[in-house]
């Protein structure tokens, strides 16, 4: 009796697994437009393609799994439902509390430095007991000018993954948790770094603000770009057609929506005609790049970071100090 109970209980978490891989396929089939001239540019170009490739450990199959925006060469019929979230100028990266410690990992699996910080696991406290097994982990973007981080999105929590939980249970979540956790927000000894949720909104809110505001951030920050996400996407590895990705500058373009004088001329290109031309350009410094090795100075922030060759097995600390783009 015991063992037929067994095998049915095992048949449905089977069952159960194959309907989230079949929901994450159609999700994505039913969004992902035939892939044009423009190669899916995305926000982030991949530098690390043709590179050697490095030992493989816990931080570098994290960082290599965090999810990516393609341009919005197209617009979703149903735009204006989906979950805008405003990407202030800095450096993506990965964030890893664990072991009473924090760490920042760049999307190559390099570690960059060790901190402190109020997230579970992440700092010597009466209420963290370090665990090997469990962790926190966040998909970040980091401010050098202010030195803190911007929260974009949740890829576990106390161990739990929420990659398979869509994005508005996801933002939801991660904000009830912040709200739980008071001075993450400020520098202190036990949270060297302040941290603050990146502004999201239904992308039908987004319009009267982009045409009144031209500062989104209690701290005096430009606005790098916008990521709009589809509300019951997955967080899947690698770039996502459920995410998406503009520019301040593209948007009366491509949403054909009005925006303010300053975003207009935000990190525009003098020639900037329209983003299938954008997209193309890119494509090619991308190219140039990996022909030559070195980044050119052009190039956006968010776009192209430099790869810190070190030994993948074992994380050099960093002095906190230390800008974290060397």
């Amino acid at each position: 009796m015991g063992t037929s109970m067994l095998k049915c209980f095992m048949e449905i978490i089977n069952k159960l697994d194959s309907i989230v891989l079949i929901k994450r396929d159609q999700q994505i089939s039913e969004r992902r437009n035939i892939k044009n001239d423009a190669d899916n540019t995305f926000m982030e170009i991949d530098e690390r393609k043709n590179e050697t490739v490095v030992p493989s450990n816990e931080a570098y199959e994290l960082a290599t799994s965090m999810m990516y925006s393609e341009w919005m060469l197209e617009v979703p019929e149903d735009i204006d439902s989906w979950i805008a979230v405003l990407c202030p100028e800095g450096k993506r990266c990965c964030v890893i509390a664990q072991d009473n410690k924090t760490k920042t990992v760049n999307k190559f699996g390099t570690t960059l430095n060790y901190y402190s910080s109020l997230f579970p696991y992440g700092c010597r406290a009466s209420y963290n007991c370090p665990s090997h097994r469990k962790r926190t982990v966040l998909d970040c973007v980091y401010s050098f000018k202010f030195k803190k981080y911007y929260i974009l999105d949740i890829i576990e929590w106390m161990g739990v993954p929420y990659t398979d939980f869509d994005a508005e249970f996801r933002f939801y979540f991660i904000q009830s948790k912040l709200s739980e956790i008071p001075g993450i927000n400020e520098k202190s000894a036990t949270n060297f770094y302040p941290f603050e949720l990146a502004p999201r909104m239904v992308t039908r809110d987004l319009y009267q603000h982009i045409f009144e505001k031209s500062q989104f951030f209690h701290d005096n920050i430009d606005l790098d770009g916008i990521n709009f996400y589809y509300p019951e996407s997955l967080y899947t590895p690698g770039e996502s057609p459920l995410v998406l990705w503009l520019k301040p500058f593209m948007i009366p373009d491509v949403l054909q929506k009005p925006v303010n004088d300053h975003l207009v001329q935000l990190n525009r290109p003098p020639d900037y005609v329209n983003i299938f031309e954008y997209s193309q350009s890119l494509k090619k410094k991308n190219k140039k790049f990996k022909k030559k090795k070195n980044i050119t100075s052009n190039c956006d922030k968010m776009e192209v970071e430099n790869l810190v060759e070190v030994e993948m097995d074992k994380d050099p600390i960093i002095d906190n100090a230390i800008c974290m783009e060397n």
